[in-house]
């Protein structure tokens, strides 16, 4: 699988250069990204199953033991995400929310690499899913990361944070020896042909839901704040302006003592 590993990596060098990821380089405030997190909640979802239906359709054992184990070690970060949101003040979509055209893109991505964990013909090609899907996932977590370290965030974030990509870098897939061996792994022409093909779906998908992501994020950054309204009263009259605190998506920095680093 040497050539295959080699085409998850020109990929995954392609897809770091995404504008999304180039607009986290400037540092904006993170109340400027939404709906950044929110909008990635159909795929955190649907990831589970994606591992889920790999695992449970592989059979050669050579390849069973490495998707086990894969699945087993993303296991639990859906709820990671979920604690995220609430830590971030932001609440879950609801269902007519989620089916809505601010989430298609993510669902067209997410349904399709479900199919195509479905559809795989080959235990190598849900193998390579998996692997690309990682390749992916690094570009993301450490580019979020670095970003949140950056603009000081404090609240304590799981699935969002440099605790994550640690934990993404420590499985076992990614351990020098098991590279080595699915390296080693020898693919018929048609397998070979599969895995590649998969590698293309899934960063065309990948890309196509950060596009969207990245067209809402620029068109809310682009909107001019509203300016606050102003009471009309009777002439010589005198006013009272009670300020009420303004509902934010999430703000800067935790409230004092909910501090801490990121993770």
């Amino acid at each position: 699988m040497k050539i295959v590993q080699q085409h998850i990596v020109r990929h995954q060098e392609q897809f770091s250069d995404h504008p999304f990821f180039a607009r986290l380089s400037t540092d904006p405030p993170l109340e400027r990204l939404a709906p950044f997190p929110v909008c990635l909640m159909f795929f955190v979802m649907t990831f589970q199953d994606i591992l889920r239906i790999c695992d449970e359709r592989a059979t050669d054992p050579e390849y069973k033991r490495v998707v086990h184990r894969h699945r087993l070690e993303d296991a639990g970060h859906d709820r990671w995400f979920l604690g995220d949101l609430a830590a971030l003040g932001l609440e879950p979509p609801t269902a007519a929310e989620l089916f809505g055209e601010r989430h298609r893109a993510a669902r067209t991505a997410s349904l399709a690499l479900l199919s195509d964990a479905v559809r795989a013909r080959h235990d190598a090609g849900r193998l390579t899913l998996l692997l690309t899907l990682e390749s992916a996932g690094h570009v993301f977590f450490e580019r979020v990361a670095r970003y949140l370290v950056r603009i000081g965030e404090r609240r304590r974030l799981r699935y969002f944070s440099q605790t994550h990509l640690d934990v993404e870098r420590a499985h076992d897939v990614f351990e020098e020896d098991t590279d080595a061996r699915i390296e080693a792994i020898a693919l018929d022409e048609e397998a070979r042909t599969e895995a590649l093909q998969l590698i293309e779906r899934c960063y065309r998908e990948l890309t196509g839901m950060f596009d969207a992501i990245e067209a809402q994020v620029a068109a809310g950054a682009a909107r001019p704040a509203l300016a606050p309204s102003r009471p009309r009263t009777a002439r010589g009259a005198a006013l009272r302006v009670v300020r009420t605190p303004v509902p934010r998506p999430f703000a800067r920095r935790a409230p004092r003592g909910d501090g801490g680093s990121p993770g």
